[in-house]
């Protein structure tokens, strides 16, 4: 008999819609920010105005204005603040309403704000309320300077988890990719409170000409690892021992249940002419991968209605990865409602909008 905690409707956190939880999320590609510029990005639903100062800092803040409820992406950046189009009040990094031009002093509005870190390429916004986790890394790459590019940017009808779950079901790997049944066995390891770690234990067989030629290029064993934050990104490594490919699912929770994701391909940066040609077709070469595996795996993404009735020994990386989500806390992040105003105190009498 099933145990029934494996049944959608006894799960708490994974898969579920309206949970979000604590986590660094991708917002947007880093060079779609330049200086001086603000832009709106609705994320795990809630709105945000992110925009980066004058010194290149960026900053993540509640999109509407506590004042009449203007977005504030459509205001203008000013040094290191953002003013809001509508009546110009102007914001600090903080959130603190810090000018409004026709009054001497500024009213105590403010706008909350959240942690930003510009990584691997992308602007990551902390959702969550305790301390920040350490940043998402691709373990193989930990203290090394990296190039990244981008795969196209995917939406697809199901939850993150689901979508995340994919890349470690042994079993579709069989019946989808057409990869032989024994060179596969991953074992999960948890690292931390966040992190889980997968990696394939399982020796390359010779007992087969595709093993033979397998075995040239792995010592022991076919290199496939996965290292997951949370439940809604992770990395993949593959490739022979003498040169891995390296590839990053970020995913969030859009609107409607769906996974908004960006593939980011990365490789270990070279310093010389011939060493940086020889990364950008290692990136080409990753792009290949990335695209093959996701192309066999979207067909099934588009109409997946997920419930978890009959687990068998194999899906035991899935059940793990399922029992590491349950565990993990949910932000107060207000999924699906409108963003909270604060109050706002004005001490002098209301003037004429500017």
């Amino acid at each position: 008999m099933i145990e029934s905690k494996y049944r959608n409707k006894n799960l708490h956190t994974f898969n579920n819609d309206n949970a979000v939880i604590e986590g660094w999320y991708w917002a947007l590609q880093s060079r779609e920010l330049k200086v001086g510029e603000a832009k709106a990005v609705r994320l795990s639903g809630k709105d945000l105005a992110i925009f980066r100062s004058e010194s290149g800092k960026v900053t993540a803040m509640d999109a509407f204005c506590p004042h009449r409820g203007a977005h504030l992406a459509g205001g203008t950046v000013e040094g290191e603040a953002l003013r809001c189009y509508y009546h110009h009040w102007k914001f600090d990094q903080s959130g603190d309403c810090v000018d409004v031009p026709c009054l001497k002093k500024a009213p105590k509005a403010s706008v909350s704000t959240y942690p930003v870190e510009d990584h691997y390429g992308l602007i990551w916004v902390w959702v969550g309320q305790g301390e920040p986790h350490a940043l998402p890394i691709v373990p193989d790459l930990e203290g090394h300077e990296v190039d990244v590019t981008f795969a196209k940017p995917y939406v697809k009808n199901c939850h993150p988890n689901i979508v995340m779950s994919d890349a470690i079901d042994a079993q579709h790997f069989r019946s989808v990719h057409r990869i032989p049944g024994d060179i596969l066995n991953l074992a999960g390891e948890k690292i931390d409170d966040n992190t889980l770690h997968y990696a394939n234990v399982a020796g390359v067989p010779t007992d087969s000409p595709i093993g033979k030629l397998l075995a040239i290029f792995y010592k022991t064993q076919l290199t496939y690892s996965l290292c997951y934050w949370g439940g809604c990104a992770g990395s993949v490594t593959v490739g022979p021992d003498f040169q891995r490919f390296h590839i990053i699912y970020a995913n969030r929770l859009g609107d409607n249940g769906v996974s908004e994701g960006q593939v980011i391909l990365l490789t270990k940066r070279r310093k010389t002419a011939i060493g940086r040609l020889y990364g950008k077709s290692l990136l080409l070469a990753t792009r290949i991968v990335s695209d093959y595996f996701a192309d066999g795996d979207t067909p099934q993404f588009d109409t997946i209605k997920f419930d978890f009735k009959t687990p068998i020994k194999d899906d035991k990386t899935i059940l793990q990865f399922m029992s590491h989500v349950e565990g993990l806390p949910v932000a107060d992040w207000g999924f699906s409602k409108p963003n909270r105003i604060d109050s706002v105190q004005v001490g002098e009498a209301a003037c004429t909008a500017h």
